[in-house]
């Protein structure tokens, strides 16, 4: 790579909630269908009751090709799911409390398959308040 070019300002401030993003891939045995479906009503629904547990997002077949159409690769997975949290440390007592291990890792094993990606990240606001 030839040299990068100058700066012209400073890194970002951090947001402040922890950005947390887990991306799946479904089972090979079962359809889009079934997966985003049991993902939103049979895995979401106990994992909502959880206090520590926040958001969830899916990523369809048709809104993956939509981002091939921007000319933009996909990510190769079929969801992901978005969790804000106040740091690094909050998200540790989140994935060791047991519910949420009960409620949430056990249960991936019908309809996903390992592993999980992450990604730890802060939310940048570009343009806005």
């Amino acid at each position: 790579m030839a040299e990068p070019p100058p700066l012209t300002g400073s890194a970002p401030t951090k947001s402040k909630y922890l950005k947390v993003s887990i991306f799946f891939k479904k089972h090979p045995s079962i359809t889009d269908d079934y997966f985003h479906a049991y993902w939103a009503n049979n895995h979401v629904e106990p994992l909502l009751k959880l206090a520590k547990f926040k958001e969830k997002v899916h990523i369809t077949p048709e809104l993956k090709a939509e981002a091939k159409a921007l000319s933009m690769p996909a990510l190769e997975f079929d969801g992901v799911s978005e969790i804000w949290c106040d740091n690094i440390e909050a998200w540790r007592e989140i994935v060791s409390d047991s519910e949420f291990r009960k409620a949430g890792a056990a249960d991936g094993q019908n309809f996903i398959t390992s592993p999980a990606h992450i990604i730890l990240g802060y939310d940048h606001l570009i343009i806005g308040e």
